[in-house]
């Protein structure tokens, strides 16, 4: 999974957020996640506070065999503008592995009508 950022306003729940997990195979080429037998949740926190806006919740396989997944946000996932840092967890019966593993890898901005993601981001840090 390469770093995306997703631009969304508060209140916005219709777009999911769709991504394809990838990792690198034993000679460190980066290439798609089989998720056959995997459950996937999804996190989100603030990047300014480090508090959690999405604990650990259900994400949709969509291929397994793609490593195609998504999110679909609820209202309390996006009332809040700011910068989060967001990530995917597979896990098997007994392995856990988080896409992407930089924590900053999958941003979600969320914009109000007032506020930029970037300025609610600044406001939370002073």
């Amino acid at each position: 999974m390469s770093q995306q950022e997703q631009r969304r306003r508060v209140g916005d729940t219709l777009t999911v957020l769709s991504a394809t997990l990838k990792q690198p195979n034993a000679s460190g080429v980066l290439t798609v996640k089989d998720l056959t037998g995997c459950t996937v949740t999804f996190k989100m926190l603030n990047a300014a506070t480090g508090v959690t806006k999405v604990a650990a919740t259900s994400a949709t396989v969509e291929t397994a065999t793609s490593g195609t997944v998504y999110y679909r946000f609820a209202a309390g996932d996006v009332d809040t503008a700011g910068i989060y840092h967001a990530s995917f967890i597979a896990t098997d019966s007994t392995r856990t592995d988080h896409f992407p593993v930089a924590h900053d890898g999958l941003r979600v901005l969320i914009d109000s009508d007032t506020q930029t993601a970037e300025e609610a981001y600044r406001e939370a840090l002073a």
